[in-house]
């Protein structure tokens, strides 16, 4: 396993290294820049230089920002660091956009790919420029993605229990989503929402099997059973579910005393 690690991670710093952004197999949604793989990229060639910090540095403050930024880097181990790394390239995108206007000249290739020991291609800076729209499906993907970061921070706590919380935290993600998928804006990341969202109902359809969540949930004083009516519905809602014709109906209420007192049942207070 421990091989297999270190093959993964030299495969992903190597992808990284050379990541070239013009072959077809690495652009996007029906043509465009990769703005992800393209921002990590330039964060990484540029803080492996002590001269480019020094240099994006003084174009950060050239362009009014007073306490310069480093941009961080996104590791799909990390919660949050994706949306962390495109948040704070778009604050210094003008930065950005100047330190690629510049760097060619200044530092020659961005990348040189080697193969067999000789020069298989140069990458120059300038086939990172990020244009104006794509700045705006920077600020489209880093949306989406501030759900999910908000979300994973009911979670970040050393000091209380956060089981309670997964349910509500779930169901709000999936509304957000949900919205963002049916809103025009969003049209380009229709499929990758999509995918999102059968990622957590995949997740969220196990909470039955995992009767310690609601009863997290319930037992907390100020939810308790109020929450699985508002949120899943009660008599009232299984009336209308009768009446529509629902064979199946549920009052998730009524369902949830019954978890509760069987759980009582079987484990009695002592």
């Amino acid at each position: 396993m421990g091989h297999i690690t270190k093959i993964a991670a030299l495969e992903t710093t190597t992808a990284i290294w050379e990541y070239d952004p013009d072959p077809p197999g690495n652009r996007v949604l029906g043509g465009s820049l990769d703005v992800i793989a393209a921002i990590r990229t330039l964060a990484v060639k540029i803080q492996c230089s002590g001269q480019r910090i020094e240099y994006f540095e003084k174009l950060q403050i050239e362009s009014g920002i007073t306490t310069p930024f480093v941009i961080p880097l996104h590791s799909n181990v990390r919660w949050g660091s994706a949306y962390n790394m495109l948040d704070r390239a778009y604050r210094v995108r003008q930065a950005i956009k100047l330190f690629i206007a510049a760097a060619d000249e200044l530092y020659g290739p961005i990348t040189v790919i080697r193969r067999d020991g000789r020069v298989f291609k140069k990458i120059p800076w300038s086939a990172f420029k990020i244009a104006d729209a794509d700045w705006a499906r920077v600020l489209h993907v880093k949306s989406i993605l501030e759900d999910s970061n908000r979300i994973q921070q009911h979670f970040s706590s050393e000091r209380e229990p956060t089981l309670w919380r997964a349910l509500p935290a779930i169901e709000e993600l999936q509304t957000a989503w949900e919205a963002k998928r049916d809103d025009p804006q969003y049209a380009l990341y229709k499929d990758a929402i999509n995918d999102g969202l059968s990622k957590l109902n995949k997740y969220y359809s196990r909470f039955d099997e995992k009767p310690s969540y609601i009863l997290a949930l319930i037992l907390h004083p100020y939810y308790k059973l109020s929450y699985i009516a508002h949120a899943w519905g009660g008599e009232a809602e299984e009336a209308a579910e009768i009446a529509a014709g629902n064979l199946h109906p549920k009052n998730w209420q009524a369902e949830a005393r019954k978890l509760i007192e069987t759980m009582v049942r079987l484990r009695p207070f002592t």
